[in-house]
């Protein structure tokens, strides 16, 4: 027999509203409800970030929800296995950025028993493994070598930021050497990049892959989806090659 594929979504009251607390103000958890907060890199509650509760039986199984304007969301839950993802849009560099959100309790767990789950946005870091994730939260550099050019594991690149990073925060800037012909988990933002072939010490001439661009000695550039419509997962391409 088929699994039944079906999505089920609520209407989320969204109105403020308190955690049930012990005593000791420890958090409680309310049966037959996810609760929870999402709160920015800052420690700030974030509004609006997308909640969705997934079923880890049947694909497609979902209940959705948003947070309040105190970052706060409660849903509630059929019986069933669940487990709790979010994301938050964040407009950058003329870009829209859909950023996956780090869930400070992993694991499944059952509806009638409700679960506390609260959420925050990282810049770096690895995503939880489980139920399909993976990667991290950071984007990727992806060097390409060309002209003849075909060791990419002799590649330093230093990344300096241009402005603020995507949270508002001052990056820092980075110098370092890929494994293999990737470098991952790089905090989003608008970086200017140049590249030196460690072997021989020698700068290298470098451009963004597929823009049009003439070869220089730096770039600049803020990331893209990692492929066409993809969303939570961010790369920059450069071509690198010795200069002539």
């Amino acid at each position: 027999m088929k699994k039944l594929l079906y999505i089920i979504s609520f209407s989320v009251l969204l109105t403020s509203f308190s955690c049930i607390e012990d005593d000791e103000n420890t958090p409680v958890v309310d049966k037959g409800f996810a609760t929870g907060k999402v709160v920015d890199t800052k420690g700030n509650p974030i509004a609006h970030a997308d909640i969705v509760v997934n079923n880890t039986q049947f694909y497609n199984t979902n209940i959705l929800g948003q947070t309040n304007e105190n970052g706060q969301y409660k849903i509630e839950l059929t019986p069933g296995s669940w487990y709790i993802r979010g994301t938050i849009d964040v407009p950058f560099d003329d870009k829209t950025y859909t950023l996956d959100l780090d869930p400070e309790t992993e694991g499944a767990f059952a509806g009638t028993e409700g679960a506390i789950r609260n959420l925050r946005w990282k810049l770096t870091g690895k995503k939880p493994d489980e139920f399909g994730g993976g990667g991290y939260y950071g984007g990727s550099i992806e060097i390409i070598g060309v002209w003849g050019f075909f060791d990419t594991d002799g590649v330093e690149l230093t990344l300096k930021p241009v402005a603020n990073l995507i949270d508002g925060s001052t990056g820092q800037t980075l110098t370092q050497n890929p494994e293999g012909s990737i470098l991952q988990d790089v905090p989003l933002g608008k970086y200017e990049l140049a590249a030196r072939y460690v072997p021989e010490n020698k700068p290298l001439e470098i451009r963004i892959r597929n823009k049009e661009q003439e070869f220089g000695t730096a770039v600049t550039d803020s990331f893209d989806p990692a492929y066409a419509g993809a969303t939570g997962s961010y790369k920059i391409t450069v071509e690198v090659k010795l200069p002539e």
